[in-house]
């Protein structure tokens, strides 16, 4: 039962931060250098989330990590084409192959 106290006020709590920001933005002008800073926040808080583990996989710097590689082509596919479906079209399969490569002949 405990368990189940603590989910719903979780809940409970990430709905009244939301509720709050949508609630405040309708009723406030934002000022314009805010409403532009707010428009990072996303592409920075996924940064931080997916950096470390491109990086550093397992918590530890490894020379054969095939991430960065497969990231790389990744980004360059999303970056030419614009489009985040090319990104996981492009990437997910180089990171396959990287890391059959390294597997296969670095094992």
């Amino acid at each position: 039962m405990t368990m189940w106290i603590v989910v719903v006020l979780a809940g409970i709590a990430t709905f009244s931060m939301r509720l709050s920001f949508i609630a405040l933005f309708g009723r406030f002008d934002i000022p314009p250098a805010l409403e532009r800073a707010l428009k990072y926040v996303a592409p920075s808080v996924l940064a931080a989330i997916t950096f470390p583990a491109i990086l550093a996989p397992g918590g530890s710097l490894d020379p054969w990590n095939a991430f960065v590689p497969a990231a790389i082509v990744g980004g360059l596919a999303a970056w030419w084409t614009k489009s985040i479906g090319a990104a996981i079209v492009v990437g997910l399969p180089a990171l396959w192959l990287l890391t059959w490569v390294v597997d296969a002949y670095l094992s």
